[in-house]
């Protein structure tokens, strides 16, 4: 059975089943299930269908959000057999908003749906790695935060924009998991434009960067989105300082109940260094935007 209005227990059913996507979309949904986006002006063109045949339970959640056209796909068990109807379905909201491209979203672990998918739709190529986009979600809540001291007494200074040069050479050298490879040398006005707004600390050792952390305040979430430590100054303990500063700014001066990261899959240091700290795991996310025809 296929529904497009659903009970409470079946928004309850599909929040439990976004929240293995990521936290952010669970809490969303609420706001957009049952055409509820029309008192929303950030979203628009909210889509909902929740699936059930008594055997498996699973939710499709389209809408544009911010102006980003997002599409979520999340079943309880893993399976092809509603893969013509989840196609179908990407095809129509894909067609009611010709001007702009979705992304798809998956829970990582279903790779039979996605790959069923992937043979009915047409997505933009893989990264030249091989890779689609694969993250897992890290979060940190009030109860379970313990602050780790600034005992190697760094200097915390914010945003300067005489210092972008040193943020971009500290990013590209930091991030050499990334591929393809970051450039952030590359396009400093770039950069520029995308952490002058953002709340961005910088962290200092006798004058000399060893980190920086910044924020992506995507209302109404609150996300770390970059953090880094330069090679030369890592397993020094200085990352822990950096992480904890700023789960602490979310939770105390941001007045977030959680903070959250999230880190791609093949970033295994990062994978073990959130996992050691302490932060709980949450989500893991499989990602690819659709190609512009799918013929």
């Amino acid at each position: 059975m296929i529904t497009s209005t659903l009970t409470q227990e079946q928004i309850n059913k599909s929040i439990e089943l976004l929240n293995k996507i990521r936290t952010d979309d669970g809490e969303l949904f609420p706001q957009y299930v049952n055409e509820e986006y029309e008192k929303y002006e950030y979203i628009q063109n909210g889509v909902v269908r929740f699936f059930d045949d008594g055997k498996n339970t699973g939710i499709f959640a389209s809408l544009i959000y911010w102006g980003l056209f997002r599409i979520f796909i999340a079943f309880e068990k893993d399976t092809d057999e509603y893969a013509t109807e989840l196609a179908e379905l990407i095809e129509l909201v894909k067609a009611k908003n010709p001007d702009c491209l979705p992304k798809v979203y998956f829970i990582a672990e279903h790779k039979q749906m996605i790959n069923a998918i992937m043979k009915k739709t047409k997505f933009q190529p893989p990264l030249p790695n091989g890779f689609y986009y694969s993250s897992h979600e890290f979060v940190m809540d009030k109860e379970h935060f313990k602050e780790y001291p600034n005992d190697k007494h760094l200097e915390i200074r914010p945003y300067e924009a005489r210092r972008i040069e040193d943020y971009a050479l500290l990013l590209d050298n930091a991030m050499t998991f990334a591929s393809p490879p970051t450039n952030f040398r590359g396009n400093i006005s770039g950069l520029a434009e995308k952490v002058k707004e953002k709340a961005l600390s910088a962290f200092y050792k006798n004058d000399e960067l060893v980190g920086l952390y910044w924020f992506d305040n995507d209302y109404p979430f609150y996300t770390i989105d970059f953090i880094a430590v330069a090679p030369a100054h890592q397993r020094k303990g200085y990352g822990s300082i950096i992480l904890s500063h700023a789960i602490n700014n979310v939770l105390t001066y941001q007045k977030m109940e959680t903070a959250k990261l999230y880190c791609v899959d093949w970033n295994e240091k990062g994978l073990s260094f959130y996992k050691k700290f302490g932060m709980i795991l949450k989500g893991h996310m499989w990602s690819a935007s659709l190609a512009a025809n799918s013929e």
